[in-house]
């Protein structure tokens, strides 16, 4: 999967780069060239590590019964009102009492 994206993202900037060359002439080479070979760099080396880290995400769901301690403190293992938020979106028992503008005030933006 990763591997055809890889394709896909490498084909769309050589794409590109053709389509620079075609519209602005030999001058987009000196800087398409780099960008595109930097591309083929970045995407490659994240083909390249993408086996591995598939690899250590499948050992770790292994040892640790497909439950990390991340998954095991989320929002549907703990207790009611006891987060880092608890309380802050409740409203309060009663609201102050509001008290009515005086009589002169005058529209606000008017001077």
């Amino acid at each position: 999967m990763v591997t055809r994206l890889a394709g896909a993202v490498i084909g769309m900037a050589a794409g590109a780069l053709l389509l620079a060359y075609v519209v602005v002439g030999w001058p987009i080479l000196v800087v398409g060239g780099p960008l595109l070979v930097g591309v083929a760099l970045t995407v490659g080396i994240l083909v390249l590590t993408e086996r591995p880290r598939a690899l250590l995400a499948e050992r770790r769901a292994a040892t640790q019964g497909g439950t990390s301690p991340w998954q095991a403190a989320g929002p549907g293992h703990e207790q009611p009102g006891s987060g880092l938020m608890s309380g802050f979106f409740e409203m309060p028992a009663s609201l102050p009492e509001q008290r009515p503008a005086p009589s002169d005030a005058r529209p606000a933006g008017t001077r």
